[in-house]
């Protein structure tokens, strides 16, 4: 009788093999979790630059055709609803004051749905705003503010103020905190 021998092998993990798997799927966790931060924050300051953009040329578009020009939340029908700026916005010469485009108004611009959450306060707590041909604003002096949607991190708040004047001025992180200030110095939440 020939007997067959077999030998038992061990085919689990070392200590130091399981030690350096759980290190390499930490870095990935954590580079993965930075990279998706560092994304959410170039997209909250794309849609501010995009809102700046529009709003220039708002600005830009009265005082060129000595007119004034309505920029709100909504699409090339005309305005939508209040605080609706991330889901369009136009900019057009508005002859009759409707807040709707119609054969003989002008669409200046648009801007399709952004990424984050828009809001806009102001003086005289309108829906839309309004350039006069000098350039200035319908007495509407404000901010937007940009919050991504569902999340909390304070740190992606943004804000774009505008004067009285029609001027735009950039929220930035003075005191180095990692979080936008408003105007005032307040940190800035959504």
């Amino acid at each position: 009788m020939c007997s067959t021998h077999r030998s038992e092998i061990a085919t689990g993990l070392t200590l130091i093999e399981l030690l350096i798997s759980i290190c390499i799927v930490s870095v990935l966790v954590s580079f993965a979790f930075s990279t998706r931060t560092w994304i959410a924050r170039i997209e909250v300051d794309s849609d501010r630059t995009q809102m700046a953009a529009i709003i220039n040329l708002a600005r830009s578009s009265a005082i060129q055709l000595n007119h004034s020009v309505t920029l709100c939340p909504g699409s090339d029908a005309g305005c939508g609803h209040r605080n609706e700026w991330h889901l369009g916005t136009v900019a057009f010469v508005d002859y009759n004051n409707n807040k709707q485009i119609d054969e003989q108004d002008k669409l200046l611009g648009s801007i399709a749905q952004l990424t984050n959450r828009v809001t806009w306060r102001s003086f005289r707590n309108r829906s839309y705003l309004k350039f006069v041909a000098t350039g200035h604003t319908d007495w509407q002096n404000g901010h937007f503010k940009f919050c991504p949607e569902g999340t909390q991190d304070h740190a992606l708040s943004r804000q774009l103020v505008l004067n009285a004047a029609g001027r735009l001025y950039f929220s930035r992180d003075e005191d180095g905190d990692g979080l936008h200030e408003d105007v005032q110095g307040n940190d800035l939440t959504c």
